[in-house]
C-alpha cells in the first residue's frame, strides 16, 4: 500500500507539471482577488534578477471598440523555459473584467474563463524549452464601446523556469499596466463644393446624393451641414432642416439623396467625417429627351491652399465650383496653363465667408485664351483655404475632373 501511494504520488506531481507546463490555471496574474504562480511554485515573487513587462503594441491609449495588441516579455539571465498569465480588469474595481482578451497566437497561447474573468496563457509550444535570456507572447484586447468605462489595468505574472522538471529553483515576476482611453478624434470636416436639386428651363432638373461608408469595427455617425451660395444654411426639402447626422454602422454604408424638388436650388455640403469615414457625391441631371447623365466626385479637403485639375476645351466645356470654406473672406488667385506650360491667363476671385461660385472656367474673359486647347487651371489663396470641384460638359453629358489639392 505505501509503495501504491508513492506510485500515485509520482502520477499525479507528474501530471500536474505537465499541466502547468500546458498553460496556468486561470486566475494567478497577480491581480486583486487573484492567486499568484506561487502557488504551485516554491520561491518568492519578484525576488530574481529578472522581470515581466506588458506594453502595448504601437499604442498608448485605448479608443472603444478598436482591438489592440499586448505584448507580454519575461526576462530572467538563468532561465530556460518560460510561463505567463495576463487578465484585463477595471482599474476602479478590479473585480470586473474590462473588455475583451483572444489569444490571437493559438500555437503559443490559449484562452482561459475564471468565471466572469477571462486569462492569456500560454500552450506548450509556447514554453519555448532550452530558450535562454526571454521570452515574449502577444495577444489582443477589444476594449468597450463606451470610453466612459475608464482605465484599464493588465494584471500579469510569469514563470521563468529553469526547466528542471519540478517546481522547485523557478523565478515568478508580477506587474500591472494602467491604461486610460484616449481623447475621440473629431475627425475631419470635408467639402462637397457642389449641391444642386430641383429643375430650370435649359439646364434640366437635377439631383444630388451623397454616399459614406464606415470602414471601422465601430458605429459612428456623420453630420452633414447644408449651405447655400451665400454661405447661409440651406434647409433641403426632403429633411426638413439644413442640417443632418448620418449613422453608420460598422462596416457599415449610408445615403443622403436630395430629390429633383421645386425650382433649381445650388450651394454646398459639408461633412464632419470620423477618422476612417469615406465618401463621394453623386449628381444627376435629367432633360427630357436625353438619358439621364450622372458624375461622381470626392469630398474636398477644407485646409488646402490650392487646387489643380486638367482640362480638355477641345471639344469640351470646363465647370468649376469654387469654394471658400472658412470663416474669412479670401482672394481666389485662378492660372490656366497650355500644355507646354506656358500661361494662358489670370485673374482672381474674392470669396466672402463661407461662399462658394459655379461657372464656366472659360467665361471668365481673363481666361478665354483656354478655349480649343488642354492644359491645367491652377487655383490658389495667399491665407486661409479653397475647395474645387470641376465638371467637364459636351452638351448634355458630363463627367468630373478630379483636382489634385495642394
Amino acid at each position: 500500500m505505501k509503495l501504491n501511494r508513492l506510485a500515485m504520488g509520482m502520477v499525479l506531481t507528474t501530471g500536474w507539471l505537465w499541466a502547468n507546463s500546458s498553460g496556468a490555471i486561470a486566475g494567478v496574474t497577480g491581480a486583486p482577488g487573484d492567486g499568484l504562480c506561487t502557488d504551485c511554485h516554491s520561491g518568492l515573487a519578484n525576488s530574481g534578477a529578472g522581470k515581466v513587462q506588458i506594453s502595448l503594441v504601437n499604442a498608448s491609449t485605448w479608443t472603444p471598440g478598436q482591438p489592440v495588441t499586448v505584448r507580454v516579455t519575461l526576462s530572467d539571465p538563468t532561465a530556460q523555459r518560460w510561463g505567463f498569465e495576463l487578465t484585463a480588469r477595471s482599474a476602479s474595481n478590479p473585480a470586473n473584467p474590462l473588455g475583451t482578451l483572444a489569444a490571437t497566437d493559438a500555437t503559443n497561447t490559449q484562452l482561459k474563463a475564471g468565471g466572469d474573468l477571462q486569462f492569456i496563457t500560454h500552450r506548450t509550444a509556447g514554453t519555448r524549452a532550452g530558450t535562454a535570456g526571454s521570452s515574449s507572447w502577444e495577444m489582443q484586447w477589444t476594449p468597450p464601446a463606451d470610453a466612459g468605462a475608464g482605465d484599464v489595468t493588465f494584471y500579469a505574472a510569469g514563470n521563468a523556469a529553469n526547466f528542471d522538471g519540478d517546481n522547485t529553483g523557478d523565478k515568478i515576476y508580477t506587474t500591472s499596466l494602467t491604461v486610460s482611453p484616449g481623447t475621440p478624434s473629431a475627425g475631419t470636416t470635408k467639402a462637397l463644393p457642389q449641391l444642386a436639386f430641383g429643375s430650370q428651363a435649359n439646364a434640366g432638373a437635377w439631383y444630388t446624393a451623397v454616399y459614406l461608408h464606415n470602414p471601422t469595427g465601430n458605429a459612428v455617425q456623420v453630420p452633414l451641414s447644408f449651405f447655400a451660395a451665400d454661405g447661409l444654411p440651406l434647409p433641403i426639402p426632403s429633411l426638413g432642416s439644413a442640417t443632418t447626422t448620418v449613422s453608420l454602422a460598422a462596416k457599415g454604408t449610408g445615403v443622403v439623396e436630395i430629390p429633383n424638388v421645386g425650382p433649381l436650388t445650388q450651394g454646398w455640403v459639408q461633412a464632419q467625417m470620423p477618422d476612417g469615414v469615406i465618401g463621394y457625391g453623386v449628381f444627376r441631371q435629367s432633360v427630357q429627351g436625353n438619358n439621364d447623365q450622372e458624375g461622381t466626385v470626392p469630398f474636398s479637403s477644407t485646409t488646402s491652399t490650392g487646387a489643380v485639375l486638367v482640362f480638355d476645351e477641345t471639344d469640351f466645356v470646363t465647370a468649376v465650383s469654387v469654394l471658400n470654406p472658412t470663416d474669412t473672406d479670401v482672394m481666389v488667385t485662378i492660372t490656366v496653363r497650355d500644355e507646354q506650360g506656358s500661361t494662358l491667363g489670370t485673374t482672381t476671385l474674392p470669396l466672402g465667408a463661407r461662399k462658394r461660385e459655379a461657372f464656366v472656367l472659360s467665361d471668365k474673359a481673363e481666361l478665354t485664351g483656354m478655349i480649343g486647347k488642354r492644359g491645367s487651371a491652377e487655383f490658389t489663396v495667399s491665407s486661409g483655404a479653397v475647395s474645387v470641384l470641376g465638371l467637364r460638359f459636351n452638351g448634355f453629358s458630363f463627367t468630373s475632373i478630379l483636382p489634385a489639392e495642394q
